[in-house]
């Protein structure tokens, strides 16, 4: 039977040794913070600069949606049932190309019937003329029996040509909301859009823009069942683009018609050229919220290629301001809660108050506290560049892998 081992008590002096060492490593944790703290922060890397008097540029942004300039939204102008559909989204089509077509055997026979009613009004005129007894009242009465039918021919073969649906612009074929099959319900005009103002764009040379159409919403139609909604087919001219976008109550004044702007689709770095098309001047925003008011921009770049509903900002120049004292924005520095420069005359520096104005891109003009020609230290900028990733292949940091398989056993 093993003899239980009794454990023997700590001495005082092992306890002391224990409680010091643990002061000591406290002591030396606290005197590291103090010191670090204690500690000047160091000074950022800074460059000598000047004030200077330049001509800056003002302007406004705005945010919006591009959409293109023309967009025609063709429906049916008769009731029926969708018998054909004769373009796909990406198709290329002409003014007056046939998109669709319905059953037509009802305005077919409709047309057969007024023909046979205007010539049943002829033949009646013919019969009250061979009387000879005819009043001038009856003659009338048949003259005017022969007017009403052929406007019922006349309105009868119209409506025969609606059941084919035709292109109203040249363009691209952005949607196709209608399937062979659904029932259609008409609307008066058969097609609307955005199309006034236009002239001079109808062509539809340089499809640059086709890849962005195959998510474009159509406006209200006709069109039922199916997947059918919204406009039947919509067209659109893919070379031509604007953007619709909103501004503030304070920068309204300053746009005009024919101002240039710099547009941006959100997420690239393509720029793309355009101008102020219309400012309006009714605000859109809902009651309780901060007034806005529509602006076009008109994209005046044939080649940008860009994507309907896709988002986009935009720079508007509206000005040039001459002469304006401007200094970097890494020279200001903030000194008590207010704005001050770190002027530097031959090898002494002072802490000077300035007065700052407007911001014009990175730099910002000062209206009091410095004059042209005066340096002053601005902040420097580091740039941190990754180091580069090891390359596999010939000419790279790193051998490939051998692909020869090894010998077998």
């Amino acid at each position: 039977m093993s003899k239980s081992r009794t454990r023997r008590p700590w001495s005082r002096r092992r306890w002391v040794l224990v409680i010091g060492g643990v002061l000591v490593a406290i002591a030396l944790v606290a005197g590291l913070v103090i010191w670090n703290a204690a500690r000047p922060a160091p000074e950022q890397a800074t460059e000598v600069v000047r004030a200077t008097r330049t001509d800056e540029a003002t302007s406004v942004s705005l945010a919006g949606v591009l959409a293109p300039q023309q967009q025609a939204n063709a429906s049916f102008a008769v009731p029926g049932t969708v018998r054909t559909i004769d373009v796909k989204v990406g198709d290329q089509v002409v003014v007056g190309q046939q998109l669709a077509s319905v059953e037509d055997r009802d305005l077919r026979n409709a047309v057969s019937l007024t023909e046979a009613q205007a010539a049943a009004a002829r033949a009646q005129l013919q019969t009250v003329r061979d009387s000879g007894r005819a009043t001038s009242a009856q003659l009338a009465a048949a003259r005017a029996g022969i007017e009403s039918a052929d406007a019922s021919v006349t309105q009868a073969r119209s409506r025969l040509a609606d059941a084919l649906l035709t292109a109203p612009l040249a363009g691209v074929v952005a949607a196709v909301n209608i399937e062979v099959g659904d029932q259609v319900t008409g609307a008066a005009g058969g097609s609307s859009g955005s199309l006034a103002g236009m002239s001079g764009l109808s062509g539809a040379s340089g499809m640059s823009g086709l890849s962005g159409l195959s998510g474009l919403a159509g406006a209200t139609g006709g069109a039922t069942g199916g997947s059918a909604s919204g406009a039947a087919i919509v067209v659109v001219v893919p070379d031509a683009w604007k953007l619709e976008a909103e501004v503030g109550t304070a920068d309204l004044p300053q746009l005009k018609p024919g101002q240039e702007a710099v547009v941006t689709p959100t997420g690239t770095s393509q720029h793309v050229a355009a101008v102020v098309d219309t400012v309006g001047i009714v605000a859109t925003a809902a009651s309780g919220q901060a007034a806005t008011f529509p602006v076009t921009l008109r994209v005046t770049d044939p080649s940008a290629t860009l994507f309907s509903g896709s988002n986009a900002d935009a720079v508007v120049t509206t000005g040039t301001e001459r002469g304006v004292l401007t200094i970097p924005g890494e020279a200001i520095w903030i000194t008590d809660d207010k704005p001050t420069v770190r002027k530097q005359v031959g090898g002494a520096v002072s802490i000077v108050e300035v007065t700052i104005g407007r911001r014009f891109g990175d730099r910002i003009e000062i209206t009091a506290g410095l004059d042209e020609g005066d340096e002053v230290q601005a902040r420097r900028s580091v740039v941190v560049t990754p180091p580069p990733r090891p390359q596999f292949g010939p000419g790279g940091t790193l051998a490939s892998p051998d692909p020869t398989p090894s010998a077998a056993r």
